[in-house]
């Protein structure tokens, strides 16, 4: 005879989860700030031509906050993505290939746009 409680002991979550968890809710917060950032900017900048907009981006400290909020955006939908395929995919060998997918997208899309801001940054 055993003890149920016996049974379950070392069965349960390992607290693995709590990073992801983590990680989700300090990119949350990092996008917080950064909209308000761009809600400033669009503000700012609406109604101007085109070399306007690219002079204000030019800055290094707006160039900076793009390249923030595009970290941001793309990790946070990498999280996002990353419990969604894991909690419905259920096929082993499609859950491992979307997640290098995944992965492989959004790192692709954040290093675009941080070329981006850097282009315009350095003038090239």
């Amino acid at each position: 005879m055993q003890n149920p409680l016996a049974r379950v002991r070392g069965k349960g979550a390992s607290g693995g989860g709590t990073h992801h968890w983590r990680s989700q809710r300090y990119s949350a917060l990092v996008l917080l700030l950064a909209t308000g950032w761009v809600l400033w900017m669009g503000v700012s900048l609406a109604g101007a031509d085109y070399a306007t907009a690219t002079a204000a981006m030019s800055s290094p400290i707006n160039a900076g906050m793009a390249i923030l909020l595009a970290g941001a955006v793309f990790y946070h939908t990498h999280l996002g993505l990353q419990v969604v395929i894991e909690d419905y995919v259920h096929v082993p060998a499609l859950e491992f290939t979307l997640l290098v997918f995944v992965r492989f997208a959004c790192l692709t899309a954040f290093l675009i746009s941080a070329i981006a801001s850097l282009k315009l940054v350095l003038g090239a």
